[in-house]
């Protein structure tokens, strides 16, 4: 498999090193990765690749930092999960390459369910977490990496395949899937280099893992031969293969590595010992050949028709036709088309608007073919390129509030892209079923209308219009219809907005009892009110009972945020677990019937309230996966303040249940109220494993802002069963722009 032709300034690489790991010792840290990743990248950088087309996620050990000094124009992280969600998820699908490689060295286990786990820096004892790399594989061939932006693929895995213990394979949790999307590129070759087979460890020798310091051996030995060319995998391969298969017969070395090559017409090759990988298939796209019939038979012998389709091509392009213009004909039109993302169907667009037109049957058959060789796309190259820039051109305020808008149209979809190019392939990317309306304009049309009137919400409107009336049918008047809808929800919501919500303050405990003064607060339409005022301590079952009538009185259920402020070392009392029985027959718990969080004023300083406000603005746009998952066995609060503070891009933190050794619970609430984190998860409650399966859960992929309605189903689904760890989650939610309306002195007399 060696491409011709190739420009190796049109290659990328993501290239993933982890030697540090949250448990420390116990064989958990790892030299090697540092320098092996440091070999691959010094390959490709002397091949011609720029050091700004590879992007770089390592953890690596202090000792091996220097490895990688001399990459500093890469595009650098920690190999955190948020940090490679973001680079797969997001990252990927704005590239314009011809190559794309993907090396990942680190630990790796058979987890949950048997799925292969190639191990995030956050895993501990008894918590390998990872992402699953058969999913990874897959994510190479959906959208995440469009169409046009890679030809082929390469993916090097020197990561082990053991098995874990039979007591901890029972408990492990599944790994972290990075898509759900279709496999709608099939047509991408790719070859996939795995340095052990199920079961086996990938083995280190001399602070470099066996596996990369063979191929690398083949790699770099091609290159001295040609070192403009691209490498000849098959013949790496083989050679590689030959020779752990030579050591293995003489010294039983137990690791043998494999390879799946998937070639142009998508024929899969698992390479087994003993032999050597089949050479690709050879032969075109089926699709562009019907394709290029079909565009012959609607041009036929006009050669007018086919200069002015050519003209209009190349406009919409941007680019010189493949060949001398005098000799285009129907196959060099396809290929030109190819050339772009949009050029298809900007191509059967020219065809069907030409003078002559085309039967309705050929244009079914063409965006049939169409869809093939380009799937999900129907916008023209112009009308792309466009709405491009016309995000591009808008403050990032603007462009988050797209991306929102793009969520809320697109309700039920896997939509976690940020940049404008992203948000655009994502929604175009979904079913086209005319004559509903397509998501992506319809998220033009509620963008537009949330932003009122102005130069930006009417481009956006003259964009969508153009569209419409493009697409055809009745597709104009669903528009008009939709537009005037939203901007009447648009309208209404203005005239409405408030921000209702139940806040309480409690005082800390006092007395054997543990009675506390109490303040409830109400906000509205009319503003904040106080609706009562204990300042006399009394028992807990007092003020659970006063809370229940207030919120009968001034609560919405499943609705009224209900904020419960309290000192640090009372995070974790059971506020959410309080019992309603005033308002109905049935009893219920208080988090079950509204999105109940706790927040901390205590500890928070003006000195530091840049840091608490910094990580709540990113909480808007953020993801559930955003969260960084504190180590369980810190061992002071200076160490948990400090974890914090060496992750300030991190909008909250997940608790996890502590280790015997680690310091108490509410020294790490303090240490990171202290650090200006305003979101906090954790679960008290249950088996530290069982625990630990609740929180995932509950931060199963989704926007963050959506946090608090989650955890409030999730409480619902298990109300009134004591036993289940569910009932134990609890949330900070601390919004550094709703504080108390007042503080008031709550002290006893």
């Amino acid at each position: 498999m060696r491409p011709s032709g190739h420009d190796w300034r049109r290659t990328h690489a993501v290239v993933v090193a982890v030697e540090k790991y949250a448990s420390r010792g116990d064989g958990w840290d790892l030299s090697g990765p540092a320098s092996d990743a440091a070999r691959m990248m010094r390959w490709l950088r002397d091949r011609g690749v720029p050091l700004d087309h590879m992007h770089l996620l390592a953890s690596p050990l202090e000792q091996n930092e220097g490895l990688l000094a001399d990459f500093a124009g890469v595009q650098r992280t920690t190999a955190d999960r948020m940090h490679v969600r973001r680079v797969f998820q997001e990252e990927l699908r704005t590239l314009d390459i011809d190559w794309l490689w993907v090396y990942w060295a680190g630990h790796g286990v058979q987890a949950g369910h048997n799925r292969w786990s190639l191990l995030y820096p956050e895993s501990r004892d008894g918590d390998p977490q990872g992402v699953d790399a058969e999913n990874l594989i897959s994510l190479l061939r959906t959208d995440r990496l469009p169409a046009r932006a890679a030809e082929r693929a390469v993916v090097v895995l020197d990561v082990c395949r053991t098995t874990l213990k039979a007591g901890e394979q029972a408990h492990a949790s599944d790994p972290d899937p990075l898509t759900n999307r279709t496999e709608a590129n099939v047509a991408r070759p790719m070859f996939v280099m795995r340095a052990s087979r199920p079961g086996e460890a990938a083995k280190s020798v001399h602070g470099a893992g066996l596996f990369t310091s063979k191929l690398m051996d083949e790699l770099e030995a091609g290159s001295r031969r040609d070192p403009a060319a691209a490498p000849d995998l098959d013949g790496v391969w083989g050679r590689v293969r030959g020779h752990f298969e030579e050591v293995e017969g003489r010294d039983g070395a137990g690791q043998v590595p494999t390879v799946l090559c998937c070639n142009w017409k998508n024929d899969n090759d698992e390479y087994v010992p003993g032999r050597l990988p089949a050479p690709p298939a050879t032969g075109q796209n089926p699709a562009r050949a019907r394709l290029a019939l079909l565009v012959r038979a609607v041009l036929a012998d006009d050669g007018s028709a086919l200069a002015r389709v050519a003209y209009g091509l190349g406009a919409e392009l941007g680019t010189a036709p493949p060949c001398d213009p005098l000799g285009i004909d129907a196959a060099a039109l396809v290929d030109w088309a190819l050339t772009l993302p949009h050029g298809v169907p900007t191509l059967i667009h020219l065809l069907a608007a030409s003078p002559g037109g085309m039967d309705p049957a050929d244009l079914v058959s063409m965006k049939a073919e169409g869809h093939q060789l380009a799937p999900g796309r129907w916008l023209l190259c112009g009308e792309y390129a466009a709405l491009i820039a016309l995000l591009d051109a808008q403050s990032a305020e603007v462009v988050r509030e797209f991306a929102d808008a793009a969520r809320k149209e697109a309700v039920g979809t896997d939509l976690t892209a940020t940049v404008p190019r992203g948000v655009v392939d994502d929604l175009e990317s979904l079913l086209l079923n005319l004559p509903r309306l397509p998501r992506l304009l319809g998220t033009a049309e509620r963008a537009a209308a949330a932003t009122g009137d102005g130069s930006y919400a009417e481009a956006l409107r003259q964009w969508s219009d153009a569209c419409a009336q493009r697409l055809g049918g009745d597709l104009p008047v669903v528009l008009a219809d939709r537009r005037d809808t939203l901007t009447e929800q648009a309208a209404a919501a203005g005239a409405v907005a408030v921000d209702e919500r139940v806040q309480i303050r409690l005082s800390a405990p006092s007395g054997p009892a543990g009675h506390r003064t109490y303040q409830v607060w109400t906000h509205g339409a009319s503003g904040a009110e106080t609706v009562e005022v204990r300042d006399v301590p009394v028992e807990p079952a007092e003020i659970e009972r006063a809370v229940d009538t207030i919120l009968a009185r001034h609560g919405r259920a499943h609705h009224t945020p209900v904020e419960f402020f309290l000192d640090a070392r009372d995070l974790e009392l059971d506020v959410h677990r309080w019992q309603l029985r005033s308002d109905g027959p049935v009893e219920r718990s208080l988090g079950a019937e509204f999105p109940v969080a706790v927040r901390c004023p205590e500890h928070r300083r003006p000195q530091q309230e840049h840091l608490w406000t910094g990580r709540w603005q990113q909480v808007a746009h953020a993801r559930t996966g955003d969260l960084y998952w504190l180590p369980g066995d810190l061992p002071t609060m200076t160490a948990a303040h400090g974890w914090v503070s060496a992750r300030e891009d991190a909008p909250g933190v997940v608790v996890a249940t502590a280790a015997e050794s680690a310091a108490p619970r509410t020294d790490v609430f303090t240490a990171c109220v202290f650090g200006g984190v305003p979101v906090m998860v954790w679960c008290c409650h249950g088996e530290p494993e069982r625990a630990a399966e609740e929180l995932k859960h509950l931060l199963t992929d989704g926007p963050l802002p959506e946090l608090p309605a989650r955890l409030r189903r999730l409480r619902a689904d298990r109300d009134g069963d004591d036993t289940h760890p569910r009932g134990g989650l609890a949330l900070l939610w601390d919004d550094p722009e709703r504080p108390l309306p007042r503080r008031l002195d709550l002290s006893a007399p």
